[in-house]
């Protein structure tokens, strides 16, 4: 009897168990998870390898577009997920996320509306552009600087405009800049995803310093 006793404790302190429930009945269900979360991984990732080649397709169509013809991309656009059964509404969120992305891969900047207060407002700018003009860089700082001692609303208007134009100067420069820290960006990124997919003592040891270096 007492050999019974302990046989039956043994095997019960032996059955592993997850969550009450014997390991092995769970056994299956778990693997099946796994399985399926690999294959939607695996999904997601084409999903968003198409997604990438077709915002940039979309970036390469309206880069540079005037606005009407801006708006007449963004009608054909809406018109295909229409066909595909989706509201206007639900289509044009669709256009509005895709066009989002563009900004933030592409910085891409939507046309201005060429309406009679979009065209006053490119006149007025104009102006102030032209008002500027005789000026250097290094002037156009030393005006900004009298300015900001003074405090007042109208110079700190002024401010805004100095900034502005000092800005559209330079925009290629800056352009040039955030396209070379775009570069620079993706190689890490690329970098990193090798690194970590190679899943080795040495490639987690160089992500670690990596890590370590980023702060």
């Amino acid at each position: 009897m007492a050999q019974q006793t302990s046989t039956a404790i043994a095997s019960a302190i032996a059955v592993q168990t997850i969550g009450g429930v014997p390991a092995v009945e769970m056994q299956q269900t778990i693997f099946t998870i796994g399985e399926e979360t690999l294959a939607a991984e695996i999904l997601m990732a084409k999903g968003e390898e198409a997604r990438a080649i077709l915002d940039q397709n979309l970036h390469d169509i309206v880069k540079g577009l005037p606005y009407v013809e801006f708006m007449l991309v963004r009608d054909f656009h809406k018109a295909g997920a229409v066909d595909k059964g989706k509201s206007d509404d639900a289509a044009q969120k669709i256009w509005e996320r895709q066009i989002k992305r563009l900004g933030t891969t592409f910085d891409f900047v939507v046309p201005k509306s060429e309406s009679k207060d979009a065209v006053r407002k490119a006149e007025a700018k104009a102006k102030e552009i032209a008002k500027l003009a005789e000026f250097s860089d290094d002037d156009l700082e030393s005006r900004k600087a009298e300015l900001l001692t003074k405090g007042d609303d109208k110079s700190c208007t002024m401010v805004k405009k100095i900034n502005a134009e000092l800005t559209r100067r330079n925009a290629a420069e800056i352009d040039k800049a955030k396209a070379e820290r775009k570069a620079i960006s993706d190689k890490l990124i690329a970098r990193v995803k090798e690194l970590a997919k190679a899943g080795t003592d040495d490639a987690d040891a160089l992500l670690i310093s990596a890590l370590q270096l980023l702060g």
